[in-house]
């Protein structure tokens, strides 16, 4: 059995810089035994992920002290070749995973750095995809695939490479319970069979409460405790004052009174939308009503981000989506400033070269007369982001990324805020923080607020209205159903 050490680890992104991310860290995690890494967003779980794949260079600016081990080898040292037989890395950003244009080039290039001879390529390819339940992709281009498909062609690819080790950073965060349960049961099975270590990172213990044998914490520090446990071995509620999330305990038990009729703000009838020759959507018919909370479930690949996209104007429509009695396509330049839109990708929407400035950006252009740097100071230490105020938003983590863009959005003062998987990547606290304060903006100005999420406790604690997006139209989904 192997295992992965880290010894007085210190490190910092900036070698000039004065905060450390992780500082006189020790801990050793054992390959006989799947253990899931947890705690606070931003504490450093990622950072610790990404030292034992090797993926920071040396002498790149960065500070590193201490030592990295995994199965005895320091991984920043190896080749690619070697390293990628060691460790495997699952990110949390797919987009971060991948290299070619379609499913089967991007498994042929794993193949490829193993040196595998071109006439066992097929049937290697063959067995993964079938291993991941994915072979109905293999000719899809990676631009079209979902989030979950995604995850699912990361998985394809580590099975090929088969490393020593797997380590997976929040490899839930896009996709559906169905999904993430088929996922878990390949990471035993790869586990249990071939002997490969697990360490992942997770804020949520649904889908590893059956196959985990251990659960680490991580302080806000970066610290870790000595020893863990079992994911069983605390109740829902312990594994809440954690900054956990766990099956059973609610996010809010109550929740603010709505007042006012349902007055419909954005409304979709017959909607379609056609991609890459497939019909995504067909027969789309919903009401999104001013001052209120609506959930879209569904599960990866069912197109919801489709249907956002078409909403903001990525993708073309069939049909018809209103927004305050006036027809979306062909009159954006008019409706600008109406509807905001946070995406899977919120680094793509970043106009501005420091945290601040981009909250700063959206509370000048809603005006009122206030400061607009003082007020970016209070948004930013609400979302607690302050202490990254100066740094580009591009060196956030992905979790915190996802926090300024809801942040951002809402400085701007919109009537209609579209957010796709607006808690990914969040702890429980942060969870509920975002969630706090788009449902204060929902209450006391009136914002329509149109969300997109897996998380079907967050959808029944907060949202007035939920719709499950399947078989390409959207269904109301009765409260007691969830």
């Amino acid at each position: 059995m192997g295992q992965i050490a880290f010894e007085q680890l210190t490190f910092r992104y900036q070698e000039q810089g004065k905060h450390n991310v992780l500082e006189g860290l020790d801990a050793v995690f054992d390959s006989s035994q799947i253990t899931v890494l947890t705690g606070p967003s931003g504490c450093g779980k990622s950072t610790l992920l990404y030292l034992a794949a090797g993926i920071y260079p040396q002498n790149a600016g960065f500070l590193q002290q201490g030592s990295v081990r995994v199965n005895g080898q320091d991984p920043a040292a190896l080749r690619p070749n070697e390293r990628c037989r060691l460790v495997g890395m699952m990110f949390q950003n797919p987009e971060l995973q991948f290299c070619m244009d379609t499913v089967e080039n991007e498994l042929i290039f794993c193949l490829e750095n193993l040196r595998v001879p071109a006439e066992e390529m097929d049937g290697r390819i063959e067995q993964a995809l079938a291993f991941c339940e994915i072979p109905h992709l293999r000719r899809r281009t990676l631009a079209s695939l979902s989030g979950g498909e995604k995850q699912k062609v990361m998985l394809a690819c580590l099975v090929l490479l088969r490393p020593a080790w797997l380590l997976l950073d929040e490899p839930f965060a896009n996709i559906d319970d169905a999904t993430a349960a088929h996922l878990c049961r390949q990471f035993a099975r790869l586990h249990r069979e071939y002997g490969v270590g697990v360490l992942a990172i997770d804020h949520r213990l649904d889908h590893w409460l059956s196959i985990a044998d251990v659960v680490r914490v991580m302080d806000r520090k970066g610290q870790l405790g000595a020893e863990g446990c079992p994911p069983g071995a605390r109740t829902a509620e312990e594994w809440a004052e954690l900054g956990i999330s766990a099956p059973g305990y609610p996010y809010q038990t109550t929740r603010p009174a709505k007042t006012g009729p349902e007055e419909p703000v954005l409304e979709l009838r017959e909607l379609g939308v056609t991609l890459e020759g497939q019909p995504i959507l067909s027969g789309i018919n919903a009401r999104f009503y001013r001052g209120r909370i609506h959930a879209i479930l569904g599960q990866s690949g069912s197109g919801k981000s489709t249907l956002f996209g078409a909403l903001s104007g990525l993708y073309r429509y069939r049909g018809s989506a209103r927004l305050e009695e006036t027809e979306l396509a062909g009159h954006r330049r008019a409706l600008l400033g109406r509807m905001g839109f946070v995406t899977q990708s919120p680094q793509d929407q970043f106009v501005a070269d420091t945290v601040l400035d981009e909250v700063a950006v959206s509370l000048r252009k809603k005006g009122g007369g206030t400061d607009p740097m003082a007020g970016a100071e209070q948004v930013l230490r609400d979302i607690q982001l302050w202490r990254y105020r100066r740094l580009s938003p591009y060196m956030l983590s992905q979790g915190q990324q996802r926090r300024l863009g809801v942040a951002a959005l809402l400085a701007y003062d919109c009537r209609v805020l579209v957010c796709d998987e607006p808690t990914y990547a969040q702890d429980r606290g942060r969870t509920v923080a975002i969630m706090q304060a788009l449902q204060r903006e929902v209450t006391e100005r009136g914002l329509t607020l149109i969300l997109s999420t897996h998380d079907r406790a967050l959808a029944r604690d907060y949202a007035d209205v939920i719709y499950e997006l399947k078989g390409g139209t959207l269904h109301e989904v009765a409260q007691p159903l969830l």
